[in-house]
């Protein structure tokens, strides 16, 4: 199945707003919230965000989109009573309360402005007022909430305790997306599938990598795929045409190096839809591949399949990682496994727990996505990877991306 341009959202996102998701599920988000929230005994939820750090809780919760990577924002939502959401740009303040679905949509000052911590203190006091929280367990989002506010807090709302437990509401919300979420992420699943599609049909030798990537985007851009401003959790491709990259992360996307004969490499590709995420990753051989390269290869297929068979709620992801991890040592390739990890919990978030590496205790949950990601790169001879987003059951998973794993040769 296609996706269909939404000349509708492709406008509301020209005007710099996010578009909204329908009624039902914007309460639906807020009440899944509130439920996680009254299991661990919090009063409230309050979520630091900018362009790089919980950009996705604060769009999923209150439909705001940062303007810039510095823009920041605070989002408070209490266990009964209207949610508040705080923005640090007033010029921006309007705009803001037309893409928000919180009505109550308030400015307030960035604390790097020293001089305005008295305005900010009365800002945040003002919020926890009106919420009717002078006391009580406040969760927020861990390590992504800067120590700054935590002092603020101190000073504004003395008698209230700031709780870790925020970032557990997070994951159980990434955990359990509705049937709305769902579908946007199978579509953007097939997003991606055309964007590897495009970039196959591209490459071939003496093409720069750039225009393998650039064609990728092309494509996706014209399927309403999101590329977010200051933001590395949006629509991106990767490429690895030196089998010296050792893993699929690198810092630079592409370059203008040009594919060369004998050369097998991975292509990582991350798609942005409607808010949602899936990670692809494909390999490529420039011309059939040597015997050598195709054994880097068997192993990457083998220890997907053996992933995707082990994959089902309750597992862990540290438990997953071990039967990967079995087949890579097995080879004697373990030394050149995917230095990130093999695979991530996905959807309304780019990455979230449980990831499949090692030590990892957290469990996998019926109805989540999940990404597999297994990867041998081995210098002087080539890398190869395999990833798909699946979508877990009790009894398995199911993968949702339909582009083929063999190896693309070009």
């Amino acid at each position: 199945m296609s996706v269909v341009l939404n000349f509708d959202a492709e406008i509301e996102k020209s005007r710099g707003r996010a578009p909204k998701p329908p009624v039902g599920e914007r309460e639906g988000r807020l009440q899944r919230a509130r439920d996680a929230m009254s299991r661990r005994g919090l009063d409230a939820l309050l979520v630091y965000g900018s362009a790089e750090v919980n950009a996705d809780p604060i769009r999923y919760l209150s439909g705001y989109v940062h303007v810039f990577p510095s823009a920041s924002s605070l989002l408070l939502v209490p266990l009964e009573g209207k949610p508040i959401l705080l923005v640090d740009q007033p010029w921006h303040l309007d705009e803001a309360r037309k893409m928000s679905f919180v009505e109550d949509v308030r400015p307030y000052p960035n604390p790097g402005r020293t001089w305005l911590a008295d305005e900010l203190r009365t800002t945040i006091r003002d919020a926890f007022a009106t919420a009717k929280l002078e006391r009580g367990r406040i969760g927020i989002l861990g390590g992504g909430t800067p120590l700054v506010y935590r002092d603020v807090l101190e000073a504004a709302v003395p008698d209230t305790t700031l709780a870790a437990e925020g970032a557990a509401v997070w994951a159980d919300l990434v955990a359990s997306p509705s049937e709305w979420d769902a579908e946007n992420i199978r579509q953007t699943a097939r997003v991606a599938d055309a964007g590897l599609a495009a970039a196959v049909e591209v490459a071939g030798a003496g093409v720069p990598e750039y225009e393998v990537c650039l064609r990728s985007l092309e494509q996706m851009a014209g399927m309403g795929a999101e590329f977010l401003h200051g933001s590395g959790m949006s629509t991106h491709i990767n490429i690895g045409s030196f089998s010296d990259v050792i893993s699929n992360v690198r810092p630079f996307l592409f370059t203008g190096n040009v594919l060369e004969e004998g050369q097998m490499f991975w292509l990582d590709l991350s798609a942005c839809y409607a808010g949602c995420y899936t990670d692809t990753d494909r390999t490529i051989s420039v011309g059939e591949p040597t015997a050598e390269q195709r054994r880097l290869y068997d192993v990457t297929a083998e220890m997907y399949r053996v992933l995707l068979d082990g994959a089902s709620a309750g597992v862990t992801g540290g438990d997953l990682w071990e039967e990967g991890n079995r087949v890579a040592s097995d080879a004697g390739l373990a030394d050149y496994l995917n230095h990130v990890y093999l695979g991530h919990t996905t959807g309304i978030t780019t990455s979230s727990r449980p990831v499949v590496a090692h030590g990892e205790t957290a469990e996998l949950v019926a109805g989540s996505f999940l990404n597999l990601e297994p990867g041998i790169f081995v210098p002087g001879v080539g890398s190869a990877c395999i990833e798909n987003t699946v979508y877990v059951t009790e009894t398995g998973a199911e993968p949702i991306n339909g582009f083929g794993l063999d190896i693309q040769v070009v």
